[in-house]
């Protein structure tokens, strides 16, 4: 047997959504046959069978959402019994002689009413995910199997939710006795008992999943979430060693985090239409309000004459031979970007644990645009690519962006950010720094504007560009140098060629 689990594409991935079953219940698979494509916040991806067998089991329909490390469905030897149908889930044992009756299923919990506060006139969107199905409840294991071992990871139930519910929703029910045996909606804090007695802790599931697997007190440990939950980070730190991650009295671990900024609901009138977030535009949310709450940003603009770059960008595609690709403004400047942050290596580094770590590699993330999102397909190496073989790389890895089919590495490892807006008439604007990184620069449109060359005023193509940059790492100073650094490389280029 083997089981199918959704996997970890990210440092930032949690949860992933079922888009499609690629296979049946009952198909024959093989080692490397696509089985199941899922939407991760960056793209989508389609995951392959790891052994020859048969698919015995689903148990994510599509349009659900799971945490990451679900088993969401199982291949083995032998065909299932019954075709094409799914196994029955197992019904559960009788109770032992003195033995506590089974935590109740999560079917019998009752299902809350739609979040969405819209009223009876308002429309709701879903954002890319599909409609749920109608109402369907199916244990991933027997209750039986969770009653006799309560110190077990919570046993996930999916549930499909009726039209007008919001589809990337599901519970997990059968939580071990110690957790309070409740449910709660994925992704969202959940109140569940500690081992103190009375108190309540607040926690995220996969939160509350790592402690009991880990026989960890949640009740002990400062959450640092939305409303003071405990968050899968205060749980790791926790199981490193880290004494921040524990509050001083299990009272504490109840009281809101100052840092988290409070939640807004706001209802829907009449006639207002409502769009559900769909992965990628949740994840953007949360990172980006994490950034800007927890990076202490500044900001330096420099004016640039474009003239001379292009016009060598012009003399290059020109001389181009048949069969290779014109190179970009962006292409250029990536390269420019390159040859300044080595120039400049402090701000190709990034804060951790109050210490700066220079990156050894020049790794720019170029900011792709797509429907009702944005990713940063990334670059690597930039600093040791000629200009040519630079455009050639980043050519299809946008196209791939926009298509919603990146793998994981093509959008990891990014050390610093460009973000151009300028086919939009965009005189100047600052941007958000990606987590990870220490600056984001923001490039504006080329406009021609009046300037004075040698004592007199002429008209110039010139353009602005702001960086954005992480003060605990870089000062003003050290952001001002660099955009000189930048400005010297574009109004003088052969500097990109040479670089």
């Amino acid at each position: 047997m083997a089981d199918i689990i959704l996997p970890k594409m990210g440092d930032a991935m949690e949860e992933g959504r079922i888009v499609q079953w690629l296979k049946n219940v009952g198909d024959a698979v093989k080692a490397g046959d696509p089985v199941v494509e899922i939407e991760t916040d960056k793209s989508n991806v389609e995951i392959e069978a790891e052994e020859d067998g048969f698919l015995q089991n689903i148990s994510a329909d599509p349009g659900t959402t799971v945490p990451v490390g679900t088993v969401i469905a199982v291949i083995g030897a032998d065909a299932p019994a019954g075709g094409g149908s799914a196994p029955a889930a197992a019904p559960a044992a009788p109770p032992k002689d003195n033995a506590k009756p089974a935590t109740p299923a999560a079917s019998a919990v009752p299902a809350p009413a739609p979040q969405t506060g819209a009223p009876s006139g308002a429309s709701v969107k879903t954002n890319g995910s599909a409609p749920a199905p109608a109402a369907r409840v199916e244990e991933t294991a027997p209750r039986a199997a969770v009653e006799e071992n309560r110190t077990s990871a919570p046993q996930p139930v999916v549930v499909s939710r009726p039209e007008g519910w919001k589809p990337y929703e599901s519970f997990v029910g059968a939580l071990p006795e110690n957790l309070g045996g409740t449910a709660s909606l994925i992704g969202e804090p959940i109140v569940v008992g500690g081992s103190g007695g009375g108190e309540k802790v607040k926690a995220t599931p996969v939160a509350r999943a790592m402690a009991s697997a880990n026989n960890l007190d949640l009740s002990r440990l400062r959450g640092s979430g939305p409303d003071g939950a405990v968050a899968k980070k205060d749980v790791e730190a926790a199981l490193a060693g880290g004494g921040a991650s524990f509050a001083t009295a299990p009272a504490a671990a109840a009281a809101p985090a100052s840092a988290a900024a409070p939640s807004v609901t706001v209802a829907a009138g009449e006639g207002d239409e409502v769009v559900e977030f769909n992965a990628m535009r949740r994840t953007i949310a949360r990172r980006l309000t994490e950034s800007k709450q927890t990076i202490p940003h500044f900001y330096v603009t420099s004016e640039i004459d474009m003239e001379a770059y292009l016009k060598l960008r012009e003399e290059i595609n020109a001389s181009a031979g048949e069969g290779q690709g014109k190179v970009s403004v962006t292409d250029m400047l990536t390269k420019a970007c390159a040859v300044a942050l080595v120039e400049n290596p402090v701000v190709n580094s990034v804060f951790s644990d109050n210490k700066r770590i220079t990156r050894k590699g020049v790794n720019i993330g170029i900011a792709v645009a797509i429907e009702d999102g944005l990713i940063v397909p990334v670059v690597k190496n930039c600093e040791s690519k000629s200009l040519r073989a630079l455009a050639k790389e980043t050519r299809p890895l946008i196209e791939r962006a926009r298509e919603n089919k990146l793998k994981p590495d093509e959008y990891t490892g990014g050390t610093f950010t460009i973000t151009n807006l300028g086919q939009f008439d965009v005189e100047n604007f600052a941007a958000i720094i990606n987590p990870g990184e220490a600056a984001i620069l923001a490039v504006a449109s080329i406009r021609e504007v009046p300037a004075v060359v040698d004592g007199q005023i002429v008209a110039r193509k010139r353009m602005k560009v702001t960086l954005c940059a992480d003060h605990r790492v870089l000062d003003g100073v050290a952001g001002a140098v660099f955009l000189q650094s930048l400005k010297r490389v574009i109004e003088n280029p052969l500097q990109i060629l040479a670089g």
